[in-house]
């Protein structure tokens, strides 16, 4: 009884899991709709927008040769408080918790098949 739950269970998890279509997913109306755009066509640009995206990009350019024709790199001074870390796990133990944990789960499928075919586990 305990084992015919279990694989109810189980068999419920692998369906909502995977067969499921996530609650915040965003499907628009149309293929290919825009959607939070104000304009309707690409080619409704105002002047305006021309005119700060020149001033704009200017000013990049500028700078960019600014920077290069002076040749100075700024080197900015180590931080003295030292972040802390995530945790103290090895990318290694990572992998090995990821890998125990799949290894658990095809140990336990494997089981359920044997005992039903055995009838009496």
């Amino acid at each position: 009884m305990l084992n015919k739950f279990a694989s109810i269970v189980l068999v419920a998890a692998l369906v909502c899991a995977l067969a499921g279509t996530p609650a915040f997913a965003n499907t628009p109306s149309k293929p290919g709709a825009k959607t939070g755009g104000t304009a309707d066509r690409p080619d409704a640009v105002i002047e305006a927008d021309k005119v700060v995206n020149e001033k704009l990009r200017a000013a990049i350019l500028k700078l960019v040769t600014d920077a290069k024709a002076e040749g100075n790199v700024v080197t900015f001074p180590r931080p003295q408080i030292q972040s802390p870390h995530r945790n103290n796990l090895s990318k290694g133990a990572k992998i090995a918790i990821g890998v125990g944990i799949a290894v658990a789960v095809v140990v336990a499928v494997i089981l359920v098949k044997y005992c039903r075919n055995e009838q009496g586990c």
